[in-house]
């Protein structure tokens, strides 16, 4: 699912389909994180970056951004080459 084409509504929505799994609570807050990043292109509220010091070391918080930002930019480059349209 593409978060970023949905409304606030909808995004909400399907992130609490998201947190009905059986996902531990670090595995949650990534995949918020994840959602926050592509959502509002990095911008992330006090309340969520604070959780992610409660459950990440610093370490671990620079390899989630790192993955996040990477898979992102990597997901803007195949669009802008058209090559899954191929």
């Amino acid at each position: 699912m593409d978060y970023g084409t949905l409304d606030e509504s909808s995004r909400q929505a399907a992130m609490k389909k998201a947190n009905s799994a059986e996902l531990s609570a670090r595995e949650k807050l990534a995949l918020e994180l994840a959602d926050y990043i592509m959502a509002y292109h990095g911008q992330l509220p006090d309340e969520l970056y604070n959780q992610l010091k409660q459950h990440f070391s610093k370490e671990e918080i620079i390899a989630l951004f790192f993955q996040i930002g990477s898979k992102n930019g990597a997901n803007w480059f195949i669009i802008a080459m058209g090559i899954l349209n191929e």
